[in-house]
């Protein structure tokens, strides 16, 4: 059933980023073969989580498409689109650091409260940050480090 689901899912997307003009005409055919590489691996993915997931495979698909559903949903709502073009990225960062090397911008959102989502954000990202390097390191505390000898002080 969730494979079935995976495969309508796949092509339905492909069908509304052409649709939307994300892909051009003369790009179809890449779009397809993607669309068809994209199945592929899903499928392959998907049977390996199903292995691992057992019998919690049918309420975490459920509510990982619930999830997807409603994301969908906020995208559309919120009319939001990918950037196109690197040139969008640079132009939105630059005018981030425009504000922010600006004193006038800080003595401004001290006293309407700004710097409160600032520190939040902060600290947000130093945890996300945190929580990457406990995953990556395969520990809490410490890197494994093998000693060939002596430590050398």
């Amino acid at each position: 059933m969730f494979r079935q689901m995976v495969t309508s899912q796949s092509s339905r997307l492909a069908r509304m980023s052409m649709s939307r003009g994300y892909a051009s005409q003369s790009g179809n055919g890449a779009v397809q073969g993607l669309s068809e590489r994209a199945q592929a691996m899903g499928a392959s993915v998907l049977k390996a989580a199903e292995r691992a997931l057992g019998s919690y495979a049918e309420p975490v698909m459920y509510n990982l498409k619930v999830a997807g559903s409603i994301a969908k949903q906020v995208y559309i709502a919120e009319k939001l689109a990918p950037p196109t073009s690197l040139s969008q990225i640079q132009a939105a960062y630059r005018q981030i650091w425009a504000c922010v090397s600006k004193a006038s911008w800080w003595t401004h959102s001290l006293p309407a409260g700004e710097w409160r989502k600032v520190a939040v954000y902060g600290v947000e990202a130093i945890g996300i940050f945190s929580i990457g390097e406990i995953i990556g390191k395969r520990k809490l505390v410490g890197y494994r480090i093998k000693e060939h000898g002596p430590a050398h002080h």
